[in-house]
């Protein structure tokens, strides 16, 4: 009887210490949840503004083909664009997050970072923080891609430049997934 008393006590405290741990942390993501939902929220909704800060107002989320966009509208409500949320697979420490603008003739107008989680030395530094690598994307309207001629690695980051351009690259499939979408809808 000695030997059986020997595990059950341990397996019963292990199980409450790890039942209570467990109980704690639900109730922490339960109490917590919301508010990072509104700081998401903000966060994107600051981000459309510097991607069309022309813009009067945006319409909710919709979706087209898997993407994630925006109408940016100005104060007529008139479309003058698409605030597309773009990832990109390739990036050196995982998917990298971008809000692109796309004006309605299908040009990227300005683009901002969401999420990363690149090296702060090098991808973070090199190319999220870097005004001239957007730049660079400015204008394009398909093959955003690293080594073809119109958008230039950083050096030191090509897999986070790699990341970046494929963001890119969806956002401009999502625009045209929204152009067939409309035309399909009427």
């Amino acid at each position: 009887m000695k030997n059986l008393k020997e595990y059950i006590v341990p397996t019963i405290t292990l199980f409450l210490i790890c039942f209570a741990a467990a109980l704690l942390l639900g109730l922490t993501n339960q109490v917590t949840a919301p508010k990072i939902a509104e700081i998401e929220e903000q966060t994107k909704q600051e981000a459309m503004k510097q991607v069309f800060p022309d813009a009067d107002s945006f319409s909710e989320d919709k979706q087209a083909n898997g993407c994630t966009y925006a109408l940016a509208l100005d104060a007529d409500k008139n479309v003058i664009g698409y605030a597309v949320t773009a990832i990109g697979k390739g990036g050196y420490s995982g998917d990298i997050s971008l809000m692109v603008g796309v004006d309605t003739e299908g040009k990227v107008s300005e683009i901002t970072v969401l999420s990363q989680d690149e090296t702060p030395s090098v991808g973070g530094k090199k190319v999220i923080q870097s005004e001239s690598f957007f730049a660079q994307f400015t204008g394009l309207t398909e093959n955003a891609g690293i080594g073809a001629g119109n958008v230039d690695a950083v050096s030191g980051a090509t897999k986070t430049s790699t990341g970046v351009a494929d963001a890119v690259n969806n956002a401009l499939l999502c625009y045209k997934s929204i152009g067939q979408e409309v035309s399909t809808n009427g």
